[in-house]
C-alpha cells in the first residue's frame, strides 16, 4: 500500500544498518508476525496485512508452473483470506478513506489495495441495494472476502452457447449470503460468471490472480439474464452475452 514494496527489498547505508541492528528485537517480532502463515504463530490465528500479501504472493506465483491447479489455489487463498485481521491499521485506513470518498455517489466504488505481477487486491464498496450485475472474469481466478456488511452472491457456469456466441445458457452453481469473514471463490472454468448485491453498506476485499490488464478487461463480458429460467429448469437461465 506504500509507493514502494518494503516486502521485497531494503537498501541502507552502514549507519542505517547499525540502526537496524539496534532495532533487531522489534524487527524480529514484526517478522514473526508477518510470517504467521508459515507456522510461526498458531495456524488458526489471524495474520496482518503484510503476512496476507506475502502468503497470497507465494500461492499466486505457482500459476506459472505446469502443475498449477486453480481449485487448489482458490482453496488455499480462501484459507489465507479468512485469517486476515480486518482490524489491521492499513486496512482500517483504507476502509475509512474509501467510505469517505464513496458514500453518496450512487455507484459501486473500487479502490486498489495492492497490485503485483501475479495478483491484484481491490477494495470494493457497496451502499445498501447497490449491485454488480452478471459478469465474468476470463482466464482469471477470484477470491472475495466480505470485510463489512452483508452481500448476496450468485455464481454460474457457461452451460451452452449458440453459434453467434451471444445467446448462451448459464447454469447457476451457487447462491450464498456472505457476512463479515465469509469468502466466495471462482476459477477460470467454474463459477466464473457472477452477480453481487449488497443488503447493507458493505466492503469486500477482492483478490484476482492473474491481475487485470488491458486484455483481460477487454475480454470481460456482461450478461443480460432472463430471471424466469430455461424451460422450467431452476438452475438454467437464458442470457445474452455483451461487452
Amino acid at each position: 500500500m506504500d509507493d514502494y514494496d518494503r516486502r521485497h527489498f531494503i537498501k541502507t547505508s552502514i549507519p542505517g544498518f547499525l540502526g537496524i541492528s539496534m532495532a533487531l528485537p522489534a524487527i524480529t517480532a514484526f517478522a514473526t508476525r508477518a510470517n504467521a502463515y508459515q507456522g510461526r504463530l498458531k495456524e488458526d490465528g489471524s495474520i496482518n496485512w503484510d503476512a496476507f500479501l506475502s502468503a497470497i504472493e507465494v500461492e499466486a506465483k505457482k500459476q506459472h508452473l505446469d502443475s498449477w491447479n486453480e481449485l487448489e489455489y482458490v482453496k488455499k487463498a480462501s484459507a489465507i483470506a479468512a485469517r486476515l485481521d480486518l482490524r489491521d491499521p492499513s486496512l482500517v485506513k483504507a476502509f475509512k478513506e474509501t467510505k469517505a470518498k464513496g458514500v453518496g455517489n450512487k455507484r459501486v466504488d473500487f479502490s486498489g489495495l495492492e497490485k503485483q505481477i501475479d495478483y491484484h487486491v481491490t477494495l470494493v464498496q457497496f451502499e445498501k441495494n447497490e449491485q454488480i450485475m452478471h459478469h465474468d472474469h476470463p482466464e482469471m481466478t477470484g477470491v472475495l472476502l466480505c470485510a463489512t456488511g452483508e452481500v448476496e452472491v450468485w455464481n454460474y457456469d457457461l452451460f451452452a452457447e449458440k453459434a453467434n456466441k451471444r445467446d448462451v445458457l448459464l447454469k447457476q452453481t451457487s447462491h450464498a449470503m456472505l457476512s463479515k469473514g465469509n469468502v466466495s471463490t471462482l476459477t477460470s472454468k467454474e463459477r466464473n460468471i457472477h452477480r453481487v448485491a449488497a443488503k447493507e453498506f458493505t466492503q469486500l476485499v477482492d483478490i484476482f490472480a492473474p491481475p487485470y490488464d488491458k486484455k483481460r478487461i477487454a475480454d470481460s463480458n456482461w450478461y443480460e439474464v432472463d430471471s424466469d429460467g430455461y424451460k422450467g429448469k431452476g438452475d438454467l437461465f437464458e442470457a445474452v452475452r455483451k461487452k
